[in-house]
């Protein structure tokens, strides 16, 4: 899938949760992964599926019907606990709204993840970073012990995050 093809499968599953729900019920979907970076235009590869990190409970029957995974609950804990607070609104509809992680809340979870996909992914992104915003989120030790919750996996995060780091970030002046 490809940005288009996101796009119409948001458009589609907020037309369903239309006929579906009430007219007073309103809800918010949180895009992470490949999905969104690709609505955000940051990486030029197609993915699977659309994960979903967070969505009510009301639309998860229906999620699978449009290529969302809302399986994606267990990496929560590769984001920082407060990701909701920088989430990016990328379009609304009639009942659903519906936001991506932020760049650097993405870039946590892949470096977190460090699968080739992710790793091939961050190669990509290292000219849209705020890179102040990530140096503060990769390096408050506190919560990326908490969210890793072992200090392996603490340690092999910095690891990886100050190895992206010698290769993608700008020269400083």
């Amino acid at each position: 899938m490809y940005k288009d093809d996101i796009l119409n499968r948001m458009k589609a599953l907020d037309q369903h949760a239309n006929l579906e729900f009430d007219d007073s019920a309103r809800f918010h979907v949180i895009i992470v992964g490949g999905g969104a970076l690709i609505l955000h235009e940051y990486i030029s590869r197609s993915t699977d599926d659309i994960d979903v990190l967070e969505a009510d409970r009301r639309l998860h029957s229906l999620l699978s019907l449009y290529d969302m995974n809302g399986d994606v609950n267990a990496h929560i804990f590769s984001f920082p606990y407060n990701y909701e607070d920088r989430a990016k609104l990328v379009w609304s509809g009639e009942k659903i709204d519906y936001f991506t992680a932020s760049l650097e809340d993405l870039v946590i979870s892949k470096i977190c993840g460090s699968r080739d996909r992710d790793l091939e992914d961050l190669a990509e992104l290292s000219g849209n970073i705020d890179w102040s915003l990530l140096d503060e989120l990769a390096n408050d030790e506190d919560e990326m012990r908490l969210i890793l919750m072992s200090d392996r996996g603490y340690l092999d995060f910095k690891a990886c995050y100050e190895n992206f780091e010698r290769k993608y970030r700008p020269c400083k002046d």
